[in-house]
């Protein structure tokens, strides 16, 4: 017996928002290990200073992806 397909779209977008957002969440953790690891090797400031603005940058794009989703 086949699986029922919803054929909307709607929960198709809605799901794979959440699956961006997922992924997202993932990257940012995974960042933040590297982050770490930069930081307990004393390695450079310029590099942790980039490295901190991108993890900036994911924290706002994730705010964003999480406002779309409460809007859909």
């Amino acid at each position: 017996m086949s699986k029922v397909v919803d054929i909307t779209g709607a929960s198709s977008k809605e799901a794979r928002l959440k699956r961006i957002i997922a992924s997202l969440e993932e990257i940012k953790d995974t960042l933040v290990d590297v982050i770490d690891a930069y930081e307990a090797e004393d390695e450079s400031s310029d590099k942790l200073d980039l490295l901190t603005e991108a993890l900036d940058a994911l924290e706002d794009a994730n705010d964003a992806l999480n406002d779309a989703s409460d809007e859909a």
